[in-house]
C-alpha cells in the first residue's frame, strides 16, 4: 500500500520566500510515500536579461527550492504553459536544481526528461504521464497531445495510469464541456485517475465508472503579483484591476488529495482544502469554511449536471467586471484585445453595462 498526495500549481515567484511554511501540513506531506504537483514556471538563479514579452512570463529564485522541498514533493510535472518561459537555458536551470534536490520530474519529451514517467514503490507501478492544453504555440514541442498518446500501451506498462492535465479557463469555477468530455474519454481508455490545474482556481470533481477526475486542483506555492520593468506586464500587475483577480478568495483557496493504492485498487481518502494569505498554503480558515462549502456545492453541482453554461457566464463575467477595464483604460493593451476578440463581440460586451469595478469602494 502506498499513499500519495496530489496538489495543484506550484510557483514560488521571482523573489525568496521569507515565510515559514505551516508545521502541520508539513507533518502530513512528508508522511506521505509521494508527493506530486505542478511546476509552474522555470526555477533559475539570476533573472533573465530577455524575456519573451508576448506573455506573462513567469519564474522562481532558486533561493526558494527549499520550500518546495520541506512539502516532501517527490515529483513535478513540468507539463504546463510556463514552464518554457525562459527557453531551453530556464529549462536547463530548471531541470538541474530538481535533480540536485531529488525532485523527479516529468511531463515533458526533452533530452532526458520523458512525457510519461514509470514509479514504482512498494511493488506498486504507478505510471504518470501529463498533457498541456493551453498556449501551446510557446510550448507545443516538449510534448505530444492526447490523440498522439496510446494510452493503451502506457496502461499495460504500470499498475495505475494517472493523467495529469493543464487545462481549463482562467480564474473559471466550472470546467467546460470538452474537460469533461476528454476526461471522461480518458477513463473509458483505462486511465485510472485525473488530475487537472492550470485556472488558478478549484473546479470541481466527480466520479466516472469508479474513477475519479479532479478538475482543477488550483494554486498550492503560488506568488501571483510580481513587478515587471517590461510593458505591458508593468501596467498590469501595478494595476488594482488586476490584483483583485487574483485575490480573490476563489484563487486564494486551493486543494490537496490524499489518494491510497494497493494492489486491488485504490481510494480517494480526502480532499482538502488549503488558504494561501500570500504564497504558502495553510489550513483553511474557520471564517471561509462557509465559503468553501458553498463554493464546492456549486462546483460539484455543475460537473454532475455537465452545465455548460456556467463556465460560459464565468467566463463573461471576468471578461466584463476584470479584463476589459483594465484593456479599455489602457491602449497599450488594444492590439492584444483586438486580435482576441472581434470587434462585435467586444462592443456587445461593453453594451451589456457589466462594467463593474469591484476595485472600488
Amino acid at each position: 500500500m502506498i499513499d500519495c498526495i496530489f496538489t495543484g500549481d506550484i510557483m514560488p515567484g521571482a523573489k525568496a520566500v521569507t515565510a515559514r511554511p505551516d508545521p502541520e501540513l508539513i507533518g502530513e506531506f512528508r508522511g506521505a510515500d509521494l508527493v506530486v504537483g505542478n511546476l509552474e514556471c522555470p526555477i533559475v538563479r539570476e533573472p533573465p536579461a530577455v524575456i519573451d514579452t508576448r506573455k506573462i512570463p513567469l519564474w522562481s529564485d532558486a533561493a526558494n527550492l527549499p520550500i518546495i522541498g520541506s512539502f516532501g514533493f517527490t515529483h513535478v510535472s513540468l507539463n504546463n504553459n510556463h514552464i518554457f518561459d525562459l527557453f531551453e537555458k530556464g529549462l536547463d536551470e530548471t531541470q538541474g536544481f530538481l535533480n540536485n534536490a531529488g525532485i523527479g520530474a516529468f511531463g515533458i519529451d526533452r533530452g532526458a526528461l520523458s512525457q510519461y514517467r514509470r514509479v514504482s514503490v512498494k511493488g506498486i507501478a504507478l505510471g504518470m504521464v501529463a498533457v498541456n492544453w493551453v498556449e501551446r504555440q510557446f510550448c507545443g514541442h516538449l510534448s505530444r497531445d492526447l490523440g498522439d498518446l496510446d494510452v493503451g500501451s502506457l496502461k499495460r506498462d504500470c499498475d495505475f495510469l494517472i493523467m495529469f492535465l493543464h487545462w481549463g479557463d482562467d480564474h473559471n469555477i466550472f470546467i467546460n464541456r470538452d474537460q469533461q468530455e476528454a476526461a471522461r474519454r480518458l477513463i473509458d481508455q483505462g486511465v485510472d485517475l485525473v488530475i487537472g490545474h492550470h485556472p488558478h482556481v478549484t473546479q470541481g470533481y466527480e466520479t466516472y465508472r469508479g474513477k475519479h477526475i479532479f478538475y482543477s486542483l488550483g494554486n498550492f506555492i503560488f506568488t501571483p503579483r510580481e513587478e515587471y520593468e517590461s510593458l505591458p506586464y508593468g501596467i498590469r500587475y501595478e494595476d488594482c484591476r488586476e490584483n483583485v483577480l487574483f485575490q480573490r478568495p476563489e484563487c486564494k483557496i486551493g486543494l490537496y488529495v490524499k489518494v491510497t493504492f494497493d494492489r486491488a485498487g485504490y481510494e480517494v481518502t480526502g480532499v482538502c482544502p488549503v488558504y494561501r494569505e500570500e504564497t504558502l498554503p495553510a489550513a483553511l480558515p474557520d471564517r471561509l469554511v462557509p465559503f468553501f462549502d458553498n463554493m464546492l456545492e456549486r462546483m460539484n453541482g455543475q460537473v454532475e449536471a455537465s452545465a455548460y453554461e456556467l463556465n460560459e457566464a464565468g467566463r463573461r463575467m471576468i471578461l466584463t467586471r476584470y479584463t476589459l477595464p483594465l484593456i479599455l483604460t489602457h491602449p497599450l493593451y488594444w492590439p492584444v484585445f483586438f486580435r482576441k476578440l472581434s470587434v462585435g463581440k467586444a462592443v456587445s460586451f461593453v453594451k451589456q453595462g457589466r462594467m463593474k469595478r469591484p476595485w472600488k469602494k
